[in-house]
Formats: C-alpha cells, sequence, structure tokens
C-alpha cells in the first residue's frame, strides 16, 4: 500500500478530491488486513466484504481497491488483479435536483445583488462550476473571451463563454485577487465553506436544489439557447454526453432563461 500511495497513479493523476474520499478507505483496510498476503485475497472474499458493506459505501470501496490491485499486479506481486472478477451491484442514483425557475426566482427575491450569497449564485449559474472550483476560480482563468479552468473533482476543461450576463457578474468582483469570492478577511473560501454558505441561503429561500443544481441549471440554460450537447460538454467540462442529456431535461426553459438574463 505504501508503494501505490507513492505512486503517479496516486499522487499525479487521482484529483485531490478522490484521494480525500479514498485515503480513509485505504488506511482502513491496511489496519485490518495490512499483515495478510496479497495472494490469499480472492474475489470470493472481496465480493463478501462489499455485499456486507452494501449501497454506496461498497462502490466507493471498490473504486479505492481496484486500483490498488491494478498496481500490484503491474509490479508482478499477484498475477490477477481480483477484483476482475467481483461482481458489486450499484445503487441507484438519484441525483441532486436541478434548480427550476421556481426555485431560482425564490433565491433571487431573498438575495440581493451585493451579498456574498447572491454573487456565488450567479457565478454558479453562468459558470456551472462545482463548489470545489468555484473557491478557485478567478479573472486569471479568463483567457481569450473564455472562462477556462481544469475541473478540480474529475481534471476535465472547462470553457465558459463570456456572456454579457456573467460579465456583469464580473465587474461586481475585486479586480486583483485570488478568486472571484472572498470571505470577509479578503480570503478564498474552502470548498466545504461555500457549500456550507450556500445551503444555507438556499434554505433561507426555500430553495430545493443546492449548488450542484444550478450547475444542471446551467447546462439547461445553454440547451435553451440552442447550444448542441457537445457544446455545453465542453462548457460544464462533462466526461460524458449522456450525463449533460439527463442534465438538460427541463420543462420550464423559456421561463428559466429570462430569469437567469435578468439576474445579473
Amino acid at each position: 500500500m505504501d508503494l501505490y500511495l507513492t505512486s503517479p497513479h496516486w499522487t499525479k493523476e487521482i484529483s485531490e478530491g478522490t484521494r480525500a474520499q479514498r485515503g480513509p478507505i485505504l488506511r482502513r483496510y491496511v489496519e485490518a488486513q495490512g499483515e495478510r498476503p496479497l495472494s490469499t485475497i480472492t474475489p470470493e472474499l472481496i465480493e463478501v466484504a462489499l455485499f456486507a458493506k452494501g449501497g454506496h459505501s461498497a462502490v466507493n470501496e471498490y473504486k479505492a481497491l481496484k486500483p490498488v490491485f491494478d498496481y500490484a499486479r503491474g509490479l508482478r506481486f499477484i498475477a490477477k488483479n481480483p477484483m476482475l472478477a467481483v461482481e458489486i451491484k450499484k445503487p441507484k442514483i438519484k441525483g441532486f435536483p436541478t434548480a427550476d425557475a421556481a426555485d431560482i426566482e425564490r433565491f433571487m427575491g431573498l438575495w440581493p445583488v451585493g451579498t456574498v450569497e447572491r454573487l456565488l449564485f450567479d457565478l454558479a449559474l453562468f459558470t456551472g462550476a462545482g463548489r470545489s472550483d468555484l473557491a478557485v476560480i478567478g479573472r486569471h482563468n479568463i483567457i481569450e473571451g473564455l472562462l477556462t479552468y481544469h475541473r478540480r473533482k474529475t481534471g476535465a476543461v472547462a470553457e465558459v463563454p463570456l456572456t454579457a450576463e456573467l460579465r456583469a457578474v464580473i465587474r461586481r468582483t475585486p479586480d486583483i485577487a485570488p478568486a472571484f469570492i472572498l470571505n470577509g478577511y479578503g480570503k478564498p473560501y474552502a470548498p466545504g465553506s461555500l457549500g456550507n454558505l450556500f445551503g444555507e441561503a438556499a434554505r433561507a429561500a426555500g430553495m430545493t436544489a443546492r449548488l450542484h443544481g444550478l450547475r444542471k441549471a446551467f447546462c439547461c440554460y445553454w440547451a435553451a439557447q440552442g447550444a448542441t450537447t457537445h457544446q455545453i460538454a465542453a462548457m460544464a467540462g462533462h466526461i460524458t454526453l449522456s450525463e449533460v442529456e439527463r442534465y438538460t431535461r427541463a420543462a420550464d426553459r423559456t421561463r428559466m432563461v429570462k430569469l437567469l438574463i435578468g439576474a445579473a
């Protein structure tokens, strides 16, 4: 395990967020099974352990363990990755609710332009960025007429057009700052703090959706503007087109676009 945690796959190819999620899982397995020879770990034993865990926890542990065994096979510590023969039942994902026109209207009605809650809301709507990206993006990400950044979750590149609405929001941010959104001390927020800030603001407004729901609304906005699935994927930094297609199913796109155009 120590070799894997110093490998390029772990240190360079896996995002910081994924390492934070998988690290505790791997450490727990080391504490419980660290003295056990790898050759004695069979698909059946892994399958039983994951079945007992169940749900999303089992899926997360499968994703954490599989590359470790891949690495061990590559070093010839084992002849075959036992995870390849493991069957795991993935739970159905309900997903985060998309922010609809009513949600957007309620939030804008409570939080006026000039509040940090509204700035977070507007930037999420017009950039489609997740909280870990909203915590770090700033004017330094504006390159040749696009807001360009690498998604911290996946490493995918997002290229967002600087629409009139987005430009209006950016004009409300400091000219020289490490990020668009700053706390009371003039420092960028931690991603978790941004999520908490928005969650409290959304609950106060009676809004069902959370930050990820605004990412979905961003996709709906561009779909209503006539952007193709491929174009939206490039703007949002999505990996699969099916993900974009799921996001852009909204019954009130026309009303949503009218609200967004007036939001800035």
